[in-house]
């Protein structure tokens, strides 16, 4: 028999039980709170492994039980509704409120409303009224992306018109749109045709709702929940185009004859200038193209990124497009080159040097070939398809416990997340090191009550590539930063916030001297307390 003391001491060694805490809830239609049966809804855990996925039953419920104490997000999706985070502060809003479990937790009215999506239908019609079938139809919606606002298409895509000129573009999150439609020509490439006489003729265009050229000119269309929006009808206009062809020079010997698209694009389209203005399709190792009913203008011709592997070649060149046909426009030929890299790091439990990719994009946000390579588990990688000039760092698949503390093009010490790369004798390197510092604390509106679900951000001053840093507060209006790479920061809090909107410099002007500046440093953790803003433009 063991004596009592010893049994005491026995308890005392052991580990305490962990307590296993439930959820529960609802999901609701956000317009009616009308139960959602069968929505799916995510439990993901903060900082660790954990969480999983329930599906609610018929009268909306869901239940997750055995869960861990920690941080989470509570998310719910469903087909025809838009995916939602539990504290949502907009309709449709995917960040929402941090959710903090504590130990034995019973939480039972947590509810995740969701609003439904919408539709934007109409009709195309030509110059004279003539139904226009097979029409490239889109909802474009500004969105942010590396600090600056471009427009890119929601809902479903694609959407051609059909024989009665007809089209009906759905599953449109809240928010607002423009509607463009994009002649059949344009979106399928020329061919070269050495038969093709150069001309000068009336042509459709893109068009943007209400009978623009330009996406900047269209007027914008209100989506709410549930919203469909009839009569959007577009006359295609009818301008001066004329034909542009030419030859690539320069071609390499082998891998000249397969198949490129070209795209023309303006400096100021972004990604979507691909879609909005003429292809052409170069078969031949001749590199002759071909482009038709091309609206005069100043444009940048540039392949279009495959996808399948290196690129033999490719082309990106200013080019300026008078009201006369072009017939003998050179381009050249810019062969890709190789560029090593080397990622070292400090070792963590969750580093998966395995993980990461390193992607190069163009500054100026036009691509002509894709530019990426993966580490492998010693961290070294190959970069293909990489071409002159200035080139935005990208990564995907950094550890959260990690932050990027040097890169290098050779010897040179990087400052910002942009390159200027000549050739392939010069290596990237890139180190990342251990967050070892957690910035904490509360956020509280004017009355001082702590605000759930508030953005909270973390801006690197001087600005810092992949230093930035963005969460929620949970419940109780509290906050945590975890792994935040030392230097001074720019401290605030919003109501509502777009990650992206805080790489925007103008975005952030009025919101400076507000700010709460903080010095973090290594393994020194800090507690602040930040008043909740408004954010820029409500």
């Amino acid at each position: 028999m063991i004596a009592p003391i010893t049994l005491a001491l026995l308890l005392l060694q052991a580990p305490a039980e962990q307590k296993l805490a439930t959820l529960e809830g609802v999901v609701a239609h956000a317009a009616t709170l009308t139960p959602i049966r069968k929505a799916k809804v995510g439990l993901t855990a903060i900082g660790f492994e954990g969480g999983g996925t329930v599906e609610t039953g018929d009268d909306g419920k869901f239940v997750f039980k055995d869960v861990k104490p920690g941080r989470y997000r509570l998310t719910a999706e469903k087909a025809g509704y838009e995916t939602t985070a539990y504290g949502a502060r907009k309709p449709g809003e995917g960040g929402g409120q941090v959710l903090r479990v504590d130990a034995g937790a019973s939480m039972t009215t947590l509810t995740i409303a969701m609003p439904k999506q919408g539709v934007i239908a109409g009709k195309i019609v030509d110059a004279d009224s003539e139904p226009v079938a097979k029409a490239l139809v889109m909802a474009l919606a500004k969105t942010y992306n590396q600090g600056k606002q471009i427009w890119l298409p929601r809902g479903t895509i694609p959407v051609m018109s059909n024989d009665l000129g007809d089209f009906r573009v759905g599953q449109l999150p809240p928010g607002s749109y423009i509607v463009c439609s994009i002649p059949i020509n344009w979106v399928q490439p020329t061919p070269a045709d050495a038969s093709s006489k150069p001309v000068s003729e009336e042509a459709s265009a893109t068009t943007c709702f209400p009978n623009v050229p330009e996406p900047n000119e269209a007027t914008a269309l209100e989506i709410k929940d549930s919203t469909e929006i009839p009569g959007i009808d577009i006359r295609m206009i009818k301008t001066r185009t004329v034909s542009v062809q030419g030859r690539i020079t320069g071609l390499p010997t082998t891998g000249s004859g397969s198949a490129t698209i070209l795209n023309l694009n303006t400096k100021t389209s972004g990604p979507i200038g691909n879609a909005l203005h003429p292809r052409a399709l170069v078969m031949s190792a001749d590199g002759k193209f071909e482009f038709k009913n091309v609206v005069p203008g100043s444009y940048i011709l540039h392949s279009l990124p495959t996808g399948l592997g290196n690129a033999p070649f490719v082309v990106k060149s200013a080019v300026e497009i008078g009201d006369q046909p072009v017939t003998d426009l050179q381009v050249a030929a810019v062969i890709p080159f190789e560029l090593k890299a080397k990622i070292t790091a400090e070792p963590g439990p969750e580093l998966k040097l395995g993980s990461v990719r390193l992607i190069l994009t163009p500054a100026d946000g036009i691509t002509s070939a894709l530019a990426m390579g993966s580490a492998n588990a010693d961290g070294d990688l190959t970069l293909s398809n990489v071409v002159p000039g200035r080139h935005k760092i990208n990564l995907t698949g950094l550890a959260a416990t990690h932050y990027v503390a040097e890169m290098r093009l050779g010897e040179q010490v990087l400052v910002g997340d942009e390159v200027e790369i000549a050739s392939a004798a010069a290596p990237l390197s890139l180190k990342f090191a251990l967050g070892k510092t957690e910035v904490s604390g509360v956020a509280r509106n004017a009355k001082g009550e702590p605000v759930p679900g508030a953005g909270v951000a973390l801006i690197p001053d001087p600005r810092r590539p992949f230093r930035l840093k963005l969460t929620r507060t949970d419940q109780s209006g509290m906050f945590k930063v975890p792994n935040v790479a030392p230097g001074e920061y720019l401290a605030v809090s919003l109501e509502a916030v777009d990650g992206g909107a805080l790489e925007d410099e103008e975005y952030l002007k009025p919101l400076l001297a507000k700010m709460k500046k903080i010095k973090v440093q290594d393994g020194s953790n800090q507690t602040l307390e930040l008043n909740v803003l408004p954010a820029p433009g409500r």
